[in-house]
This record gives C-alpha cells, sequence and structure tokens, in this order.
C-alpha cells in the first residue's frame, strides 16, 4: 500500500488553495498589486480600485484571515500591507503585475 502524502505537502497544498480563492477576484488581485508598491490606507485602495468602503474592507478583511495582508492602526486610519508569506513571494499574480505602470491613482 502507498504512503500518503507527508503533512508538510498536504499543509502546503491547503495554504496554496487558499492563496487561490484569494485571487480568484479580480478586486482582491488589484488591491495586492497596490499592496506590493507600499502600505495604504482602505480609503487608498478604495479609491484605486473603484470600489466602496464596505467592499473593500470586507476583501482586505478576507484577505487578512487568509495571512495574505496584515493591518496596523494609526489614529483612526488602518493601514495595510502585504505579509511577510513564502507562498507570496513566488506568485504568479506578482509576477504579472504591470511593471509600466503605476498602481497610483490618477487626479
Amino acid at each position: 500500500m502507498k504512503q500518503p502524502l507527508s503533512p508538510e505537502i498536504q499543509d502546503l497544498a491547503e495554504r496554496q488553495a487558499t492563496l487561490c480563492k484569494v485571487f480568484s477576484n479580480a478586486q482582491r488581485v488589484l488591491i495586492v498589486w497596490l499592496l506590493e508598491e507600499k502600505e495604504r490606507t482602505v480609503s487608498e485602495i478604495a479609491d484605486a480600485i473603484g470600489a466602496s468602503l464596505p467592499s473593500t474592507s470586507q476583501h482586505l478583511h478576507f484577505m487578512e484571515l487568509s495571512n495574505i495582508l496584515v493591518s496596523r492602526r494609526e489614529r483612526q486610519n488602518i493601514y495595510y500591507q502585504l505579509a511577510e508569506n513564502d507562498l507570496l513571494q513566488n506568485c504568479l499574480v506578482l509576477a504579472n503585475k504591470p511593471k509600466d505602470q503605476s498602481m497610483e491613482t490618477q487626479p
């Protein structure tokens, strides 16, 4: 009888599946691209991706629970940035980010 895959391999597969769920939404891909450049507030992220604050907050919360983002509070603002994540380091979503365009919002 064959041995099942190691717990480490199974854990890695679970983490990769979670990462794929996060990137199944285009707005969450845009959020990752934005945050690759620098940390941003919820309002800055919402403005940049053209989404409402409640919708953006839901995406950010899901991404934080999935260990893709971390947040910090400064006064009344919550800032988000990419988490130190070994799966994200080699992620094709980041590799395929448009290199010749800034993700900064246009006035």
